[in-house]
């Protein structure tokens, strides 16, 4: 009785992938910043990252990313709870008169999307800002 049971779980275990569920089931990042008549939409997927812009300066560019640069994100992401990013608080309003522009966080998870609320760019809340300053970073190379 005890070798069939044993054979079982040995099976279950080998077909089954034991490591961290969450690292694989982030499919996508996007930053977006926006005021009146413009935004800038940053999309950062495991093979590339978008720098989409609208309004006067309307652009759309895209550059690859290497598994490197995609497994940074993982890992800082991996410090945030996603479920509770919409429960963030900014740090500072200048955003609603003018002097900041919006920004807002997402992340894609396993077909669900998890969004910060709206907090002003370049001041992101502290649970998020390691991620936002590396999606920035990425977008720096693209043209």
């Amino acid at each position: 009785m005890k070798i069939p049971f044993l054979a079982i779980v040995i099976m279950f275990f080998s077909t089954n992938n034991c490591s961290n569920p969450e690292a694989g089931s982030i499919e996508s990042f996007s930053y977006e910043t926006f005021t009146r008549g413009s935004s800038t939409m940053y999309t950062v997927t495991p093979n590339q990252i978008t720098v989409k812009s609208t309004g006067l300066n309307k652009n759309e560019n895209s550059n690859s990313i290497s598994s490197e640069e995609w497994s940074e994100l993982i890992n800082i992401a991996g410090e945030i709870d996603a479920a509770k990013m919409s429960q963030l608080k900014a740090p500072s309003d200048s955003r609603a008169s003018d002097a900041a522009l919006h920004a807002i966080l997402s992340v894609r998870k396993n077909d669900t999307i998890y969004k910060t609320n709206s907090f002003d760019h370049g001041n992101p809340p502290e649970e998020v800002k390691p991620l936002v300053e590396a999606i920035l970073r990425l977008a720096e190379n693209v043209e």
